[in-house]
């Protein structure tokens, strides 16, 4: 997927839901990789089984593929989670999102 697809996380609503299948990019993360362009790990939100009041972000990308770097609280009573929240737990520098 392009950058132009993603949106900066600063740029989004601290209101703004964000449901389990979102994806995360995290750049400059320190791949020793070509282009910088490439420097970056992708992340999803998924469920957590059995915790009913937290998301984790697992990550995505070849050689860390399942590691989880953050858990999300979620707004409950509802399932999904909150852009504050999001942002307060893996921060707003080089991080993008896609939201679909």
């Amino acid at each position: 997927m392009e950058r132009a697809n993603w949106t900066p996380l600063r740029n989004i609503s601290d209101d703004e839901k964000i449901w389990i299948g979102t994806k995360v990019r995290l750049y400059n993360v320190g791949l020793n990789v070509i282009y910088k362009t490439d420097d970056y790990y992708d992340y999803l939100v998924s469920l957590i089984y059995d915790n009913v009041e937290y998301f984790q972000l697992t990550n995505l990308s070849q050689g860390k593929a399942g590691n989880i770097i953050c858990v999300i609280k979620k707004d409950i009573p509802n399932h999904y989670a909150l852009g504050k929240t999001l942002k307060d737990m893996v921060g707003l520098e080089n991080t993008f999102v896609l939201l679909e």
